[in-house]
């Protein structure tokens, strides 16, 4: 069981200023999914076979260029001497 001065914990590492309510509400709830995970915990599975991907992750699309026609680098707003402009990175060199 989860005490209320653990959720008061919690609540000051989370950085929120609990009221007496929450404190009751979080402590229910959190001692439900506690509940959970002592269920999950008692299952054995030292019975069941291990399972395997069977797609590739390399082929779930098949990338292609595409022509759209015309040169849609006029109807853009972001462009710069023939590019396309980005945003700025904020990665320091």
């Amino acid at each position: 069981m989860v005490s209320k001065d653990e959720i008061k914990h919690l609540g000051w590492l989370a950085r929120l200023d609990l009221s007496e309510e929450e404190l009751l509400k979080y402590e229910s709830q959190i001692d439900r999914i506690i509940q959970h995970f002592d269920i999950l915990d008692g299952l054995t599975l030292d019975i069941l076979e291990p399972t395997h991907q069977t797609k590739s992750v390399r082929n779930l699309r098949i990338d292609e260029a595409k022509n759209f026609g015309e040169n849609i680098l006029p109807k853009t707003r972001n462009r710069k001497d023939g590019y396309l402009k980005g945003p700025k990175s904020d990665v320091k060199q």
